[in-house]
């Protein structure tokens, strides 16, 4: 279920567009009395062979984000090159080194990877985009995964300065040789995750003794525990409540946890609340004053919801164009609304009827939305008709009223673009699409071919939108997804002429009984990575 990924994304673009006019003057390209290492075909395996962790910009001069980014970067390696100095930033001009950022897949500017060697493949760099939360990022990538506790006083000394949630593993003696498995698996994790946050392992009964005296937690028993710590909340620790730990549990655990009971959505808390799998209640507003009056309300209900519900408020003066993408009017605001992150579903209080809504109010809606009642607000076209002026009779135009229903027919072979209106790329495909239509409604009537706005229209798509257009065919009689009861399709990534089209879904499609159940017996086909060069990204 991907379609909200939209408006994450949506949100992203806001973020960003915020820092970026403040920035346009700013150089991409760092400084010559910069720590910032210029890095060029000639000289990019030496240094990383000179040095163990280097986090690597691959930008372009004349690129805004790397005008913003810019600054940031040149002081955070001047920061490290004190702190730590085997720590390097580096930048690869990619308009005069254009085969080392081929060479690297760079698709878009800035692009950030941190090196581990010459010999590994860099990871991408997920991180922050200012000077301290790169900093930050670093020293967290140089240290050991896992940080065992010798001294309990450095060790709360520590806790104390976090700036973000961290993770402990609690191991108490006698748990020691019960939980090797345990303590392996949770090294593993901590290596995976250690760019997002600091993991502890507090082994011994002493420090563990010490650490509930100041959390408050209750860390009694023979079994290990593991907790998630927010920072300046030291004695309001999150349990990982299941024997059962695999990097998948935890990781979902963490996204969920990590979430404060009641924060705000800015540049260093985004990727937070998007990783969260829990629903999200947005609280618009447009002053200190109108976020001050509801603190304490959304604080506690978010603590007494904890693993069902998280709360977030949003500026509105900021990212008023927000509430569009969650079907509310920005117009309109304090106003209150619900993401299911689950199905994508959005929920609103009635801003005709609570223009400015009490707590009173969201409090019974969020009631309601718990207990399964809450109107869902789906966002649609009208149901398209002949008079249409963009009506095609060879091509089945989809909206959200009608989406489930066309997809529900297992007896046909769908294939659909998701389209935007801005989208070059789909402007341009538009009559080879309709070509295609004319076709197979003369030649074969278990093909439907099928359009429909992505950004006009709330439809479950079982597979990432990161570009337009997508094109995903649904096999007649497919296996189902999960989650949505939909149909799981295959994603199509060969050319965008006739002949291409047509190949692909003679492979594809399914059309007679014993391939029926040869369908129904494997599993449903894997969905192809797509090339986003092709596409106008979201």
């Amino acid at each position: 279920m991907q379609f909200w990924k939209f408006s994450t994304l949506a949100i992203a673009a806001l973020l960003a567009s915020v820092s970026l006019v403040t920035a346009a003057d700013e150089p991409a390209i760092a400084l010559a009395d910069s720590a910032v290492l210029q890095l060029t075909a000639a000289n990019f395996k030496e240094t990383l062979e000179q040095n163990p962790l280097v986090l690597v910009e691959f930008f372009a001069p004349w690129c805004g984000h790397c005008k913003t980014l810019g600054p940031q970067f040149a002081q955070a390696a001047d920061d490290l090159s004190v702190s730590l100095p085997k720590v390097k930033l580096g930048q690869v001009n990619c308009v005069e080194e254009e085969e080392l950022c081929k060479k690297h897949e760079i698709r878009g500017y800035p692009t950030l990877k941190l090196a581990r060697g010459p010999y590994q493949q860099p990871d991408e760099y997920d991180g922050p985009r200012d000077a301290d939360g790169i900093v930050d990022y670093m020293q967290k990538m140089s240290q050991p995964p896992v940080n065992i506790v010798a001294d309990v006083t450095s060790f709360i000394e520590k806790a104390k300065a976090e700036i973000k949630p961290f993770v402990v593993q609690v191991l108490p003696k006698a748990a020691h040789a019960a939980s090797a498995a345990l303590n392996e698996t949770f090294g593993e994790i901590a290596h995976l995750q250690r760019r997002h946050r600091t993991h502890y392992s507090l082994e011994d009964d002493k420090a563990i003794k010490a650490f509930a005296k100041l959390t408050k937690a209750d860390l009694s028993g023979d079994k290990a525990k593991y907790l998630l710590v927010h920072p300046g909340k030291l004695d309001d620790v999150r349990v990982f409540d299941s024997e059962d730990l695999t990097q998948e549990l935890f990781a979902e655990w963490v996204s969920n946890a990590q979430v404060p009971d009641f924060g705000d959505i800015n540049r260093d808390t985004y990727m937070v609340y998007m990783g969260s799998t829990l629903p999200l209640g947005y609280y618009f507003y447009n002053t200190a004053e109108e976020r001050a009056a509801v603190e304490e309300f959304f604080a506690k209900k978010g603590k007494e919801l904890r693993g069902k519900i998280s709360f977030v408020g949003l500026d509105a003066t900021q990212f008023g164009r927000h509430a569009e993408i969650l079907n509310m009017d920005p117009e309109i605001v304090p106003l209150f609304a619900i993401q299911d992150n689950s199905n994508g579903r959005k929920y609103g209080v009635n801003q005709t009827e609570h223009p400015s809504p009490s707590t009173e109010t969201i409090e019974a809606f969020i009631d309601q939305f718990l207990a399964g009642e809450a109107e869902a607000i789906v966002k649609s076209e009208p149901l398209p008709t002949p008079e249409d002026e963009d009506y095609d009779e060879n091509v089945t135009k989809l909206v959200a009223h009608n989406y489930d229903g066309v997809l529900a027919d297992e007896s046909k072979n769908i294939i659909v673009e998701y389209f935007a209106p801005w989208c070059g790329h789909c402007k341009k495909l538009a009559p080879v699409w309709t070509e295609l239509g004319a076709h197979y409604k003369d030649a074969d009537d278990s093909v439907v071919v099928a359009k429909v706005d992505h950004t006009l229209n709330d439809v479950d798509v079982p597979h990432n939108i990161e570009g337009y257009p997508t094109i995903i065919l649904y096999p007649a009689h497919g296996a189902k997804d999960p989650k949505t009861g939909l149909r799981l399709g295959v994603v199509y990534d060969k050319g965008r002429d006739l002949e291409s089209f047509k190949e692909f879904i003679e492979l594809t499609k399914v059309s007679d009984t014993e391939e029926v159940a040869d369908a129904v017996e494997e599993d449903a086909p894997e969905a192809v990575e797509v090339d986003v060069e092709e596409h106008d990204e979201l």
